[in-house]
C-alpha cells in the first residue's frame, strides 16, 4: 500500500514538473497594442502643426496652406508599417510577464483615463489635479514616456521644410518682405524654439488632468521594469519612423506647395 502511494505520488510530481517545463502560451502583442492606445496616437501624429496663424512673416501662411502640410505629413506617414516594427520589437525585448504587465497596467481604470488623455479623447475642460504645484512629476512622467518626441520631429520638419520651398518660390509675398531671408530664418528659429515649448506645455497639461494617484500610479508604471522597456520601444519606433517621414517631406511638400502659389499667383 505505501509503495502505491509512493509511485502515485512521484508520478503525480513527475506530472508536475513536465507541465511546468511546457513553455506559457505568447502574450497577445496586439492585444497590448490596442491597449496603449497606439491607433489614436499614430492619428496624432498626423496632425503635429496646429492650424492657427503665426507670428512675424510666417502670418502670411494662411491656415489652409497649415493644413496641407499636415496632409502632405499624414500621406507620408505608414501607420502599418510603424505597428509591425513595434510589434516586432516588443516581441523580441519584452517577456511575456512583461508584456503582461505591460497589458495589465493599461487595461486598469488608470491606464483608461491615461489612454483617453494621450490620444485626445478628453474633455480639455476638465479641471486639472497636478498643475503648477506638481511640474516635476509632469516632467518627470513626460519623459519617462517619451510623449511628444515624434510629434515634435515632424512638427519642426513639417515647418522648415515648408517655409524654406514657400521662401524659394516666393509664395504669399515672402520674398518681397524687406530683408526676407535673414528675417525669415530668425522667425523660423523663434518658432521652432515655440514649438518645442508649445509640445511641452501640451504634454504637462495633459498629465495635470491625472489625478495625483493616477499621476504616481502612472509614473511607477513607466519607471518599472517592463514600462521602461515599453516606452523604449514605443518611443524609439515612433520616433524613428517620424524622422524618416520628415526626411521624406520636402519633395511632396515642394510640389503641392508650388501648385498652391501657382494657382493663387503666389
Amino acid at each position: 500500500m505505501n509503495a502505491f502511494r509512493l509511485v502515485t505520488l512521484a508520478g503525480a510530481m513527475a506530472l508536475l514538473q513536465a507541465c511546468a517545463s511546457l513553455p506559457s502560451p505568447r502574450a497577445d502583442v496586439d492585444a497590448v497594442l490596442k491597449a496603449s492606445g497606439l491607433d489614436a496616437q499614430l492619428d496624432l501624429l498626423k496632425k503635429p502643426l496646429k492650424t492657427e496663424k503665426m507670428d512675424g512673416p510666417l502670418a502670411m501662411i494662411p491656415d489652409e496652406w497649415i493644413a496641407m502640410v499636415n496632409t502632405t505629413i499624414a500621406d507620408t506617414l505608414k501607420p502599418e508599417l510603424i505597428r509591425a516594427e513595434l510589434k516586432q520589437n516588443l516581441e523580441k525585448n519584452l517577456s511575456n510577464g512583461e508584456l503582461n504587465d505591460v497589458q495589465k497596467f493599461y487595461e486598469s481604470e488608470t491606464g483608461h483615463h491615461v489612454v483617453a488623455i494621450e490620444s485626445g479623447h478628453v474633455d480639455k475642460t476638465a479641471p486639472s489635479y497636478g498643475g503648477s504645484n506638481d511640474r516635476t512629476t509632469l516632467d518627470a512622467l513626460a519623459k519617462a514616456t517619451g510623449a511628444g518626441k515624434a510629434v515634435s520631429i515632424l512638427a519642426e520638419h513639417g515647418l522648415n521644410d515648408a517655409v524654406d520651398i514657400a521662401f524659394r518660390n516666393g509664395c504669399f509675398g515672402l520674398d518681397k518682405v524687406p530683408f526676407a531671408s535673414m528675417l525669415v530664418g530668425v522667425v523660423k528659429k523663434a518658432e521652432l524654439a515655440s514649438l518645442r515649448q508649445s509640445v511641452n506645455t501640451g504634454v504637462r497639461s495633459q498629465y495635470a488632468r491625472l489625478l495625483p494617484a493616477e499621476q504616481s500610479a502612472y509614473l511607477d508604471f513607466a519607471r518599472s521594469g517592463a514600462g521602461q522597456k515599453f516606452f523604449a520601444a514605443r518611443t524609439g519606433v515612433i520616433s524613428n519612423a517620424a524622422q524618416q517621414a520628415g526626411d521624406a517631406l520636402n519633395a511632396p511638400l515642394g510640389q503641392r506647395i508650388r501648385e498652391i502659389c501657382t494657382q493663387a499667383g503666389k
